[in-house]
């Protein structure tokens, strides 16, 4: 038992090892039998609850009982299926990246943060990319099958190559953002995070499936165009925003470094919100007929304000299948979303960063009269 002790007391974080340690060299004044093996089992038991709730165990072991839902909810069907196939893929794979990544980023960057908002988003950005591999897989069964499944399986398996490429860059993003010894300041990192979620929200509402609301008549339309070019004006405005902030609090010669990472970590928690929002969303059509009958009824029928002058005849049909396969267009927005976000906040910040110097520069005093 004073093994398992000595032993088990690695699993610590540093600043805890002395208190197991000291658990272990009081148990000699302990006196011998049934009272010393009660003082080290106890000893060994707290040391172990410590080291799950501390930067020991408890990041594994949630990460492996998400992953192995995420992996046990996307397994079932039949092999001979190639959605099927490319789920499974995708579950080791993420899986596989994920953990490496985490391993990595402990040994060149340190544990996670001691904040708790640090911990917040590392575990939040975690769950957030299994459950949009959740959903993701989901909709491909549908989009899919037969007879929808209109391209090649060389086209499926290149589309997955490059989806975890992408989810492994917001992974090391995530990581690099929360981590003990980050480039980040931890101010830049949650600036840029509650206005990048704030705008994939609003994204989200705007288009929950992707394609926008019906509505008859000019004015109406007119007013959700007004509305979806103030939605693009608040999506680029969100980084540039985190930019500005950022250059302000960050010091003269890291401004626009600070600034381009909060942009970077806004344009990764839009993406991901509006990503995983919209992806869930039509993961449920095949299941809700509530939200299938709203869909067929809304979605995909309205015109813009130009096309009431010449309105678009014929219906549209296949509201499951063509949302599903419209779910793959987010690539992009994954793809594109960071590095837009991380392009507008470094120009904001070096602007910022040009513009404070002069700003702080004390007025000349006149010279007095000889």
């Amino acid at each position: 038992m004073a093994e398992l002790l000595r032993r088990s007391t690695a699993l610590l974080p540093a600043d805890r090892r002395p208190w197991a340690e000291a658990v272990r060299a009081e148990a000699a004044e302990v006196p011998a039998g049934s009272r010393r093996l009660t003082w080290l089992a106890g000893g060994l038991l707290l040391t172990m609850r410590q080291a799950i709730v501390g930067d020991g165990l408890w990041y594994p072991l949630a990460f492996a009982a998400a992953a192995g839902g995420v992996a046990w909810a996307a397994w079932s069907g039949s092999p001979h299926d190639p959605a099927i196939v490319i789920d499974r893929v995708d579950v080791i794979a993420m899986a596989v990246i994920l953990a490496g990544l985490s391993w990595a980023a402990r040994r060149i960057s340190g544990p996670v943060a001691g904040s708790r908002l640090a911990r917040l988003a590392r575990a939040g950005g975690y769950a957030a990319i299994l459950a949009l591999v959740l959903v993701k897989s989901a909709v491909e069964r549908v989009a899919d099958a037969p007879p929808n499944n209109l391209v090649g399986p060389a086209v499926a398996w290149t589309g997955e190559a490059v989806f975890l490429a992408v989810m492994g860059g917001y992974a090391a993003v995530i990581l690099a953002c929360t981590a003990r010894r980050s480039p980040v300041v931890p101010g830049t990192a949650a600036i840029g995070t509650a206005l990048g979620l704030t705008a994939g929200i609003l994204a989200y509402a705007l288009g929950p499936l992707g394609f926008p609301l019906r509505f008859a008549g000019v004015w109406p339309a007119g007013l959700y165009d007004a509305a979806m070019a103030l939605g693009a004006a608040l999506a680029a405005c969100a980084p540039a925003a985190a930019g500005w902030v950022a250059a302000r609090r960050a010091a003269p010669g890291s401004r626009v470094r600070q600034g381009a990472m909060a942009g970077l970590c806004a344009g990764t928690a839009a993406a991901l919100a509006v990503t995983v929002l919209s992806t869930a969303t039509i993961a449920l059509l095949p299941y809700d007929a509530g939200l299938r009958g709203w869909a067929a009824s809304h979605i995909g029928h309205w015109t813009s304000a130009a096309g009431q002058v010449t309105p678009i005849e014929g219906p549209r049909v296949g509201y499951v299948a063509g949302n599903s396969a419209f779910a793959a267009g987010y690539l992009i927005v994954l793809l594109l979303s960071p590095l837009a976000g991380s392009a507008l906040a470094a120009a904001r910040a070096w602007g910022t960063g040009r513009i404070l110097p002069r700003m702080h520069q004390s007025p000349a005093t006149p010279e007095e009269p000889t």
